[in-house]
């Protein structure tokens, strides 16, 4: 009874000091607890029970009034530590908040880490609890150190895969200086002091070398299918932020305005000239000297093929083959690298598409050989297709302008006038355009190639496709065969 009335006061002190808004509130809840009665004493015995039945009945009234009172116990408890953390004068929060956030904590953590907790807590022991706490958290942790482990298995097998192809390099260097006998650092000679029985042959040290390459080509295959399988990550998928991008070099419309001027200028040449009925053959050029070239072939050369070459290297890079085979495995799980790639004339990528379609065993097979020698077609009355044709092309600037140490700019100017010649500029540039590989592997994805597939400068070119041309081709190298030939 006393308990109860020192709620009551509680309760009316409370009232007291809140203001005109919380008044009605307290009010009311102290008129509910005033009509709720006190709590009844409990009895120290049960009596002189009539029988059996009567006493389980007291036993159950008993239990049930013990459950009201610890109830309302809590209850005031939670009241009272209520006001004292409000009022100041308890520093800690009360126990029923702070019971709620630790309720709300481990729900998430229940949710996060996948527990099965549908038994009931009270018939699990402290140890059962923290060992299925554990194995939650291992399912989480676990594979991701096992990840980690195999990353790190992976860059330990690419250091013994680059030592190898060090290695395989460095025999080959060594059998080529085996075979010449001396050495030519020291600018005289002298015998080489190797035993001949440990002499490699070139055959037999190329024969290594690609049996090196393959068994490295079946290494990363392997990692590469593992990779996928436990990391989810491919070749394709390498980030696109893998090059830094240089904003200023993104910008290719003056690179497409460069391009629009000189073939408008030299379209308007080719029609004066045509008009003219003066056109210049690479047979009257032999007697002109350099400084009488005429003026179409200079602004073929000098401007028409610097600013195709200058569009075609936008976003053109070398791509490593040792760095891009290292990087197949675990593209998906390395950074973005800072260094810029270094940079590819657009010669090169020509040569490229040459070695990828077997440009070499094409022209130089027995039909086309017999038919150069005796000036006959190859397969009949059948004109050669586009990707023929340059492949005949390329491989006849190689051999003109190789012979020679001549640039690659210079073999890139006897391809456009050879091309120009036969007019056939669009589709090889488009043969190119087209070859996956090659755009996938040397141009960044900013570059106008990757962008737009080079749609608006074949569009700018076709306006010289049905132009008619005799351009020189070995203009870079007549002097230096014809130097050749008088000696």
């Amino acid at each position: 009874l006393a308990s109860h009335f020192a709620q009551v006061q509680f309760r009316l002190r409370q009232v007291a000091r809140a203001g005109p808004a919380e008044q009605q509130r307290l009010l009311r809840d102290l008129e509910d607890f005033a009509f709720r009665g006190c709590p009844a004493p409990l009895p120290h015995g049960l009596g002189a029970a009539a029988g059996e039945r009567e006493k389980q009945e007291q036993i159950e009234v008993q239990k049930e009034k013990q459950r009201e009172l610890i109830l309302q116990l809590k209850t005031q408890l939670d009241d009272l530590e209520t006001f004292a953390y409000q009022e100041g004068s308890y520093d800690s929060l009360p126990q029923s908040v702070v019971m709620e956030r630790q309720r709300m904590i481990i729900n998430e953590l229940i949710k996060k880490l996948d527990m099965d907790l549908s038994e009931d807590f009270a018939t699990l022991s402290p140890e059962e609890l923290r060992q299925r706490v554990d194995a939650a958290i291992a399912q989480i942790v676990n594979p991701a150190r096992v990840k980690e482990q195999l990353v790190e298995q992976l860059k330990t097998q690419i250091r013994d895969l680059e030592m190898f192809i060090n290695f395989i390099q460095d025999e080959v260097g060594s059998s080529g200086k085996a075979e010449d006998g001396h050495c030519d650092c020291g600018g005289s000679y002298k015998p080489s002091t190797r035993p001949s029985g440990n002499r490699v042959n070139p055959e037999d040290a190329r024969r290594m070398q690609e049996t090196g390459l393959q068994i490295m080509r079946r290494v990363l295959a392997v990692l590469q299918i593992f990779a996928v399988s436990q990391f989810g990550c491919a070749t394709g998928q390498i980030p696109r932020t893998l090059w830094q991008k240089d904003q200023d070099n993104q910008d290719f419309s003056p690179l497409i305005e460069k391009l629009e001027l000189s073939v408008e200028r030299v379209r308007q040449l080719a029609l004066k000239q045509q008009q003219a009925e003066h056109v210049i053959c690479s047979s009257e050029l032999q007697d002109v000297p350099l400084g009488g070239r005429d003026e179409l072939t200079l602004a073929v050369r000098r401007e028409l093929t610097v600013a195709l070459r200058d569009l075609l290297a936008h976003g053109l890079y070398a791509s490593s083959p040792g760095m891009s085979l290292v990087l197949a495995p675990i593209a998906c799980l390395i950074p973005a690298f800072t260094p810029s790639p270094r940079t590819m004339h657009p010669w090169e990528l020509f040569v490229k598409y040459y070695n990828a379609k077997n440009g070499q065993a094409f022209v130089e097979s027995p039909a086309r050989k017999l038919s150069q020698s005796f000036a006959l077609p190859v397969t009949g009355a059948v004109v050669a297709t586009p990707k023929q044709s340059l492949l005949a092309a390329i491989h006849t600037v190689l051999t003109e302008h190789s012979p020679f140490k001549r640039s690659a700019d210079s073999e890139l100017k006897a391809l456009v006038c050879m091309a120009l010649n036969e007019q056939r500029l669009v589709s090889w540039l488009n043969l190119i355009c087209k070859s996956g590989a090659l755009v996938q592997s040397h141009y960044q994805p900013w570059s106008y190639m990757a962008n737009t597939g080079f749609e608006g400068a074949l569009t700018l070119l076709s306006r010289l496709s049905n132009l008619k041309f005799n351009l020189p081709v070995d203009l870079a190298v007549r002097q230096l065969k014809n130097i050749k030939d008088a000696f």
